[in-house]
């Protein structure tokens, strides 16, 4: 396709932007100085206000300074006490007031500190000295409220009696350190026409007016005269200013209080500032050279920019056909873009729709787009179910015969899943690389999930797949469902649940399908919350420590098998059978070995001190026992608490002889070779080898409570000449389980007692008592 970069439309269009660009221009000029103005006023009057507020807290650090003066404090606790003032008081006033005069040199429109005695009656002015007569609470700015602050406030202004100037008083009430009682105030008077004056003189740059709003009244400059005290209703900026270029600005937080500050900017002042109008011609000249560089961009761009842009639509308009659109050739100019773009929309989404919502392999709605047909099957409020097919050993197909033929498989298992739902509304869906899913309404599957997957899934499979060259290859899937929406509520916990029921299909080794059991799934989420909440359960003293007595024919306690316990603060009590396993799958189970081990440490440093010893078997996992670390985390702990190594025995199951690996001998022996002893637990429940406790040189066999249950002569027979070889192999056995009289009396010749008989496993403080 060739593409002119020039033509007629193309030139109109040109012509058409430079004259607007010109307009543009042109009105710009008029816009950027009046905007200019604007902003220039509002960032000098922000200036000079925020510098104005920090004037008046200073004027209120300094009220509070002069109320928290001690000196001060004390004359008019003199005065409130003698009902009056003397020259010591007024001498004491006037000195120290005069301490804090120099704070306000800068500050023309205050220029004098008042401090007023409550009950004295009088007033002291450091312009004009002592004010006799002076009653704090007739004064027009007094309110009854001044006197439960505990800060600086700035009262209504009023007209001055002395002066007649309307002034803004910032008033302090001194309180009695001692009783909290007000002793007088701290005034500092603001005349508002030198406050409006200052803040004329500090905005130099333009012609300013300024105006005071309090309490509903307006005392305000305007046009060079002062004028006070005017209803607020009667000063309208509209009507004011209407025929001047003023920006009025408005800030109602300077004084933190019902008072307003606005300042009346005229602004073609500012427009005619050197300065300003200096840097609005920069601004025209800018504009001027800018639009210049943007024509010569635009042109430039025609030629070189859009060259490779049309090359790219091109290209898109090539994909799109090689997808299956066909576009015709034109020979156009740059002006037919519209034409292209409308062809690009309306063929490329919905190929790239195709795309991302199906399968490239099997042409099956992929998982993005079981997403929609899931909540196209809920909001329809008719039960359907969804059935996971997950193909056995599709890796090994994959090795056996190529990947190749593995695309070959997945395709005719789409097909036939494809049929197998074609007489319903059901879809298949490819979910994942070897995993499909059915979803079909209930109803149309005469409401019998089972027999449909047999009917119309299974036996489509029966016969193997041919392919040349290649064995007949069967296949067979883990299967599970889920009825929708009474099993599940949503598509996430849908996926959860089917997920779960795999999982138990593939430990079962099923071929039938899985329907969904709750039974399961709360195993499973018992497992999950049982496995979120060990991670923390160390840290938090959730794990106690319980002791089994072992004894002897005379039931005395020779040894102790330490059994660890879980009551969890969230669930409750947690059988061991329950999270050990747990434990182990997430590796935890290294740390709480450890923690056990530094529990009995701890315990039997305790016995040790008493004057007692005695050995303490502690269980030990297949997963910590294999760890390289495993013989430096067993002698560091006993080492910590200066424990003899013959005090602890050491609990494996035959699960760890059986693995055979180096590292489990080599553990074992160097532990054995320090003295800590090794006993074989549950003997009799695995392969019960006995080349194992010749090969290891095991110390204690601890016979399985299976064989103590029912402890026929049979079973006897058999704990006898278990015990007979392990007499001659110089082990020690222990019987597990014994719990009536009569199993003891029969058992006890055999070797060491450990069983509710007896005791059932107690804490360390009960055991303690049970030594005597």
């Amino acid at each position: 396709m060739k593409i002119k970069l020039l033509d007629a439309r193309l030139l109109i269009l040109g012509a058409v932007f430079f004259v607007v660009v010109f307009y543009m221009t042109v009105t710009s000029i008029d816009l950027i100085d009046e905007n200019t103005a604007y902003f220039v006023s509002d960032m000098q009057a922000v200036d000079i206000m925020a510098q104005f507020s920090e004037d008046i807290k200073l004027l209120k650090d300094t009220a509070n300074a002069v109320a928290a003066d001690k000196d001060i404090i004390s004359a008019l606790q003199s005065a409130a006490e003698e009902g009056g003032y003397n020259d010591e008081i007024l001498n004491d006033l006037n000195d120290n007031i005069n301490n804090f005069i120099h704070i306000m040199g800068n500050l023309t429109f205050v220029d004098r500190i008042i401090v007023t005695s409550l009950d004295g009656e009088f007033a002291y002015s450091s312009y004009s000295g002592l004010l006799k007569n002076f009653i704090t609470q007739e004064r027009e700015w007094f309110e009854d409220s001044m006197l439960d602050k505990t800060y600086p406030v700035i009262a209504t202004p009023y007209a001055n009696l002395t002066t007649g100037e309307i002034t803004a008083s910032i008033v302090k009430v001194v309180h009695d350190p001692v009783t909290g009682e007000p002793l007088g105030c701290v005034i500092l008077n603001m005349f508002m026409s030198s406050l409006i004056r200052e803040i004329q003189e500090a905005y130099r740059i333009a012609e300013t007016d300024i105006f005071i709003r309090y309490d509903g009244n307006v005392t305000y400059s305007y046009g060079g005269n002062f004028v006070t005290n005017v209803q607020a209703e009667d000063v309208d900026f509209d009507v004011l200013y209407k025929d001047a270029n003023f920006n009025v600005i408005l800030f109602d937080d300077v004084f933190e209080s019902e008072l307003d500050v606005a300042l009346a900017v005229n602004l073609d002042t500012i427009k005619h500032n050197e300065y300003v109008s200096s840097n609005s011609q920069f601004v025209i000249n800018q504009i001027i050279i800018l639009t210049i560089g943007i024509a010569i961009v635009i042109g430039v761009g025609l030629v070189i920019i859009l060259r490779p842009v049309f090359s790219a639509i091109s290209s898109l308009i090539h994909i799109i056909e090689e997808l299956g659109e066909d576009y015709p050739e034109y020979n156009m100019g740059i002006s037919k873009v519209a034409e292209m773009a409308e062809f690009i929309e309306q063929s490329l989404p919905k190929k790239i729709k195709y795309l991302i919502y199906y399968d490239e392999l099997t042409g099956l709605p992929n998982r993005k787009m079981f997403k929609t047909l899931y909540r196209t099957f809920s909001n329809k409020g008719n039960p359907f179910v969804v059935m996971l097919l997950d193909v056995r050993n599709f890796k090994g197909i994959n090795d056996a015969c190529g990947d190749h033929t593995g695309d070959k498989v997945l395709i005719q298992i789409g097909e036939y899943l494809n049929q197998s739902v074609e007489h319903t509304d059901g879809t298949a869906i490819r979910y994942s690389g070897d995993e499909f899913l059915i979803i079909v309404p209930i109803n149309q599957i005469n409401n019998n999930i089972g027999k449909f997957y047999e009917e119309s899934i299974l036996s489509k499979f029966e016969e193997p797949f041919q392919y040349p060259d290649k064995k007949p290859i069967l296949i067979e899937f883990n299967s599970a469902a889920i009825c929708n929406p009474e099993q599940c509520g949503n598509e996430d916990d849908m996926i959860t649940k089917i997920y779960v029921m795999i999982k138990k299909s593939k430990d079962l080794n099923m071929s039938q399908l899985l329907l969904f059991d709750n039974d399961i799934y709360s195993v499973y989420v018992n497992e999950e919350k049982i496995k979120e909440t060990l991670k923390t359960a160390i840290d938090s003293e959730e794990f106690v420590l319980n002791y089994q007595p072992i004894i002897d024919p005379n039931k005395n306690v020779v040894k102790a098998e330490a059994l660890v316990r879980w009551f969890s603060k969230e669930l409750g009590f947690v059988p061991p059978n329950q999270f050990i396993y747990i434990a182990e799958q997430s590796r935890l189970i290294i740390d709480l070995s450890n923690w056990i081990m530094e529990r009995v440490a701890k315990d039997l440093s305790s016995l040790i001190a008493t004057g007692k010893t005695m050995q303490i078997s502690i269980n030990i996992s297949p997963i910590h026992i294999m760890e390289e670390t495993f013989v430096d985390d067993v002698t560091f702990i006993l080492n910590k608490y200066n424990i003899d190594y013959h005090l602890i025995c050491l609990e494996i199951t035959e699960g760890v002889l059986i693995e055979d690996r180096d590292i489990v001998k080599r553990n074992i022996k160097v532990l054995q070779d320090l003295g800590i002893h090794f006993a074989l637990d549950d003997f009799g429940t695995g392969y019960s080898s006995f080349s194992y406790l010749k090969e290891y040189n095991l110390d204690i066999i601890k016979i399985d409570k299976i064989f103590v249950d029912n402890a026929s002569e049979k079973e006897i027979a058999i704990i006898d000449g278990i015990s007979r070889i392990s007499t001659a192999l110089g082990m020690e056995m222990v019987l597990e389980g014994v719990e009536t009289q009569d199993q003891f009396d029969n058992l006890n010749k055999f070797g060491l007692i450990q069983g509710y008989y007896f005791s059932r496993p107690i804490i360390w403080a009960e055991f303690i008592k049970l030594l005597g």
